[in-house]
């Protein structure tokens, strides 16, 4: 990434999935695990009842395991939905993730609107937010579509959110833009 213009967000988004696609299958999936343990020996994830994740897509490591740790602890699950146009996101408490997910958009899997209440962002306590690489600052870089920013625009202290991506995705410092929100924490396979 040194080569490329860090306020060119394209092009650095297309260099951090690029480094992402090159890594082995095995790797993203034992970074799945070690995220999902990394996460769950938070204290502000033990503390919690209600947890923010996403559904993984491409060559994102799984949130699988994470998902599953937290439905195993007992805690309530919210996932995300995007909404039809004009588009941003709404989070759900998924009751049942095997009977409550629909296809939505992208095929990514959605809590049905019909099944699963909205909530709203102060509802929750932790959140696992998505990033293609994260700063010093806890300043991430999204895919670019703005919708987490939307999200997380004007949040309090709740929900407690954090990055999980691997160390070589944790950057000095990313360009931002007002709307940008940083998170709480952001954390690595082993920091």
């Amino acid at each position: 990434m040194d080569s490329l213009d860090p306020m060119d967000k394209k092009a650095l988004r297309r260099a951090l999935i690029a480094r992402r696609d090159a890594m082995a299958p095995r790797e993203r999936e034992a970074l799945a695990g070690r995220f999902a343990e990394r996460l769950a020996a938070m204290p502000q994830y033990r503390d919690a009842r209600t947890v923010l994740a996403t559904m993984s897509i491409g060559s994102e490591w799984s949130t699988k395991p994470f998902i599953d740790r937290v439905v195993a602890d007992g805690k309530k699950i919210v996932l995300p939905r995007v909404t039809a146009p004009p588009r941003h996101l709404e989070i759900h408490l998924v009751p049942d993730l095997a009977t409550d997910l629909v296809p939505g958009v992208w095929d990514i899997p959605e809590p049905d609107p019909a099944r699963c209440a909205a909530v709203r962002l102060s509802d929750v306590d932790f959140a696992w937010i998505p990033a293609l690489a994260v700063d010093r600052g806890h300043y991430r870089l999204g895919y670019g579509a703005g919708y987490f920013d939307g999200l997380l625009a004007g949040r309090g202290p709740r929900p407690y959110c954090v990055a999980a991506l691997p160390s070589q995705f944790h950057v000095e410092s990313l360009p931002r833009e007002p709307h940008d929100v940083a998170l709480d924490a952001a954390i690595s396979e082993s920091a």
